[in-house]
C-alpha cells in the first residue's frame, strides 16, 4: 500500500510518499482503506518533533479518515446496533490515516 511517512521530524520536505507493509488490525481493531484523510494540527505538530509523543519513524501520519472497512479483528462486535461488516463506509480519528 501507499502511505505517507516521515523518517525524521521538519517542514514539508521530510513528508515521502512510498510504500508500505499493509497493516493487519489487532483483536480490537478495523483496517479501513481509506478513501479521505484531514489535515489537522496534530499531523503538523508530530511532523514537526512538537507532539505530546514522540514519532517512531517510519512514522504514517493522519488522524481524521473516511473510508471501507477491509478486515474486521476478532473481538471487534459484527453484529446487533453498532457493529461492523465488511464493505461498512466509516470514519473516526486513528492514527496512521495517510495509508
Amino acid at each position: 500500500m501507499k502511505a505517507v511517512r516521515i523518517h525524521e521530524y521538519g517542514g514539508p520536505e521530510v513528508l515521502r510518499y512510498e510504500e508500505a507493509p499493509e497493516p493487519k488490525p489487532g483483536p480490537f481493531e478495523l483496517l479501513v482503506r481509506v478513501g479521505a484523510a484531514g489535515l489537522n494540527r496534530a499531523d503538523l505538530a508530530l511532523r514537526q518533533g512538537q507532539y505530546l509523543s514522540q514519532a517512531r519513524f517510519p512514522q504514517t501520519l493522519g488522524f481524521e479518515v473516511a473510508g471501507e472497512v477491509m478486515a474486521i479483528g476478532s473481538r471487534v462486535p459484527t453484529d446487533g446496533p453498532g457493529g461492523f461488516a465488511l464493505g461498512q463506509h466509516v470514519c473516526g480519528t486513528a492514527a496512521g490515516g495517510y495509508a
